[in-house]
């Protein structure tokens, strides 16, 4: 089973490794990063695959940058709308909890992550929905985290990123309840061993995003506005 995917923040992290084992599995890989001419991995990934994996820029906190990546694109249909890109800010975890906390709260940071990893997906679904509608597996993917799950946060911290995830989740939701003849999730990965992640992190990238793809491939219109983790189990909101 194969098609056409479109992924943001391709150039590393998560975003990397489904570039690699979409092309791997014969699929047309549609790699978006900010900066590609800079993205070494990336572009060694479109040498390897220089049939299957195309570059794109895209910055997707720009409003302009996204509407010239829709008329580059000129319909072409997108089976997978994968919404990847994220941040925890300027450091990862652990590190990057000391200025999203009770204490120390830096605004400018969580105004930024807001507009990556909850604004961003957004407006790039809303633009690209034609594209996915034109496929034949229309499905939109967000992908969140654990921390974005309000049942699950037992230990507090974190506030600027949970609160993006825990946002993003809703999007899922309400553009699911919306758009119904879109599949429409929330992917929570696990803890990765990424840039976000951070090294202490217990989870390889390639197990996490092999494990994500199998569930990508299990999906029907029921699975349409839910969360789920890595081996398809419903994460609670």
């Amino acid at each position: 089973m194969s098609g056409t995917v479109l992924i943001t923040g391709a150039n590393r992290g998560l975003g990397l490794e489904h570039s690699r084992q979409f092309a791997e599995r014969g699929w047309r890989v549609l790699a978006c990063a900010r900066n590609p001419d800079s993205a070494a991995e990336l572009r060694a990934l479109q040498r390897a695959f220089p049939a299957r994996v195309q570059l794109l820029q895209l910055d997707v906190t720009s409003e302009g940058s996204v509407k010239e990546l829709v008329r580059e694109l000129h319909g072409a249909p997108i089976d997978i709308l994968l919404n990847n890109a994220g941040t925890y800010g300027p450091l990862g975890a652990p590190e990057g909890m000391v200025y999203q906390s009770l204490a120390s709260m830096d605004y400018a940071i969580w105004r930024e992550i807001l507009e990556i990893n909850l604004l961003a997906p957004f407006r790039l679904t809303v633009a690209l929905a034609p594209n996915v509608r034109a496929s034949q597996r229309r499905t939109v993917v967000m992908m969140t985290s654990d921390l974005g799950s309000i049942s699950n946060n037992t230990q507090g911290g974190s506030h600027a990123y949970r609160t993006s995830k825990a946002g993003l989740n809703m999007l899922t939701k309400g553009i699911a309840n919306e758009w119904r003849d879109l599949i429409v999730i929330s992917m929570a990965p696990g803890w990765c061993q990424t840039d976000l992640g951070g090294t202490s992190a217990p989870i390889d990238p390639v197990d996490s995003v092999r494990e994500q793809q199998r569930v990508f491939d299990s999906l029907t219109a029921e699975h349409s506005g839910r969360c789920l983790d890595r081996f398809g189990q419903p994460v609670a909101w």
